[in-house]
């Protein structure tokens, strides 16, 4: 099984993401939110290549039910976990 690797803006964003679920959701969707994103971490580890490419080597998983997107490209053996975006928004705009 590869390794993976969380970059550290990526856990910054996470961290951004639960706070805004917390102010403007309901109490608890912030740490739902957090929990849903470490959920698909072991997926990616163990089969990360069954998701397709989105852009150039980045492959991109959705946070489901939340409308975000995990971007991670294959560096040496280690799956890089690179950005995590609103799905709203171009990822075009990150991966550049």
């Amino acid at each position: 099984m590869r390794e993976i690797r969380i970059l550290s803006e990526v856990l910054q964003d996470i961290a951004e993401a639960a706070e805004w679920y917390e102010a403007d959701g309901y109490l608890g969707l912030g740490d739902r939110f957090v929990a849903t994103f470490y959920s698909f971490l072991p997926e990616i580890q163990k089969n990360g290549e069954i998701y397709r490419k989105a852009y150039l080597d980045f492959r991109k998983v959705l946070v489901r039910p939340f409308p975000y997107s995990v971007y991670y490209r294959l560096h040496d053996d280690t799956w890089i976990v690179t950005f995590v975006i609103y799905a709203a928004r171009s990822p075009t705009l990150h991966l550049r």
